[in-house]
């Protein structure tokens, strides 16, 4: 049955490759501790929850009182087939989670993923309802069983997203800096010490951009002084635009760099010279 669990899987992560995605909003790179955190929190997270599914199912009467399925406890064969088709069902949802950066119900996937994934999964489904493979020790569950494993692995994929929200959120640095440098956690200031942080970040930009540093005062994590920042270095911002522009405009250096860049070409790798 693992067999038949790749061969459905190898179909449907093909279809990737037609997939509908976003491009993303940065220069991608490696990320490969996140893909190793990633894969060991969710592979840990899907066989916990195959675990619960077969003591539920083995060891007490849940889905039989809930759902009013007949029991399959001590029966191996049937065991088997009620466990291939809860693992086929939910590692092949997991495409989904992995594949988008918000929640995976919002970014819509592709027409062949979504085609593969339910082709694959029918295929999945009919097996653990009708066949009777005495060299995979496999036995129809029947119907009733087969919806309340779909029930049971919908269920269970909703905590999927918020885990891969909490694996990024963990590695991506923010979550420790704001524990441990900006204190955000524990701090009674108000709105989190937000005016400060508008401050620092004011101060970092005005060094950034040349300007004079604004002078220690007891006013300076004040509201009026931060926006008083703010738009003076939007109005630098502003000057040195325009005097781009200007420049493009009226200077024969500044035309031939801007035909460059819009063609494309390398300015270093131009042999020509030209004076002004």
């Amino acid at each position: 049955m693992v067999l038949v669990i790749a061969i459905l899987n190898d179909g449907t992560i093909m279809t990737i490759a037609k997939d509908r995605v976003k491009p993303s909003p940065l220069p991608d790179s490696w990320k490969l501790k996140e893909i190793f955190a990633t894969g060991v929190v969710l592979g840990t997270y899907l066989a916990v929850m195959t675990v619960v599914f077969f003591w539920a199912a083995e060891s007490t009467d849940f889905f039989s009182a809930k759902f009013g399925v007949r029991s399959i406890s001590g029966n191996p064969h049937e065991l088997t087939s009620a466990i291939y088709l809860q693992v086929s069902i939910i590692s092949q949802a997991l495409i989904f989670v992995t594949r988008s950066r918000s929640w995976s119900y919002v970014e819509r996937p592709g027409f062949w993923l979504i085609f593969a994934f339910l082709i694959a999964q029918l295929i999945a489904t009919l097996i653990a309802v009708y066949a009777n493979w005495d060299f995979a020790r496999i036995r129809g569950t029947g119907w009733g069983w087969a919806g309340v494993i779909w029930l049971y692995t919908i269920v269970t994929y909703i905590p999927l997203d918020i885990l891969k929200f909490i694996i990024r959120y963990s590695l991506s640095g923010r979550a420790w800096d704001n524990v441990i440098e900006n204190k955000t956690a524990f701090t009674s200031k108000k709105d989190y010490g937000k005016g400060e942080r508008e401050a620092q970040w004011a101060q970092a930009q005005r060094t950034l951009h040349g300007l004079q540093p604004a002078h220690q005062s007891s006013d300076m994590f004040n509201d009026k002084s931060t926006y008083r920042e703010l738009s003076e270095i939007a109005d630098q911002a502003k000057r040195r635009a325009e005097v781009a522009r200007l420049r493009e405009r009226h200077t024969l250096k500044g035309h031939v760099e801007s035909v460059v860049k819009q063609k494309g070409l390398d300015i270093e790798a131009i042999q020509q010279h030209y004076t002004l």
